[in-house]
C-alpha cells in the first residue's frame, strides 16, 4: 500500500530553538530615567516642552459623540411602526 504524505513533512509541534531580545540593558534605561527626572536638565525640558505642546493640541476642542456608535438605549424606536402611521 502506498502512502500519500509529504517525504518533507515536519512534526507540527517544533521547538523554537534560541531566543534572543534585550535580556541585560546594562544601565542605560536607569540612567536616562535619571537624566530626565533631574530638574533642569536637557532631556526634562524636552520632555515638559513636548507635553505642553500635546496638552495645547487638545485645548478649545469640543468633545462630541457620534449617535451611530452609540449604545442601544432601553426606549429605541419608541413610537414608531406601521401601528403608529408611520412606515
Amino acid at each position: 500500500m502506498k502512502t500519500s504524505t509529504n517525504p518533507q513533512s515536519k512534526p507540527i509541534n517544533q521547538k523554537r530553538g534560541p531566543t534572543t531580545g534585550n535580556s541585560n540593558p546594562g544601565s542605560k534605561r536607569s540612567e536616562f530615567m535619571a537624566d530626565k527626572s533631574a530638574s533642569g536638565s536637557q532631556k526634562s525640558e524636552l520632555a515638559t516642552m513636548i507635553t505642553d505642546a500635546v496638552a495645547a493640541r487638545g485645548r478649545g476642542m469640543n468633545g462630541f459623540k457620534l449617535p451611530a456608535v452609540e449604545g442601544i438605549h432601553t426606549k429605541t424606536n419608541v413610537g414608531r411602526g406601521p401601528t403608529r402611521g408611520n412606515k
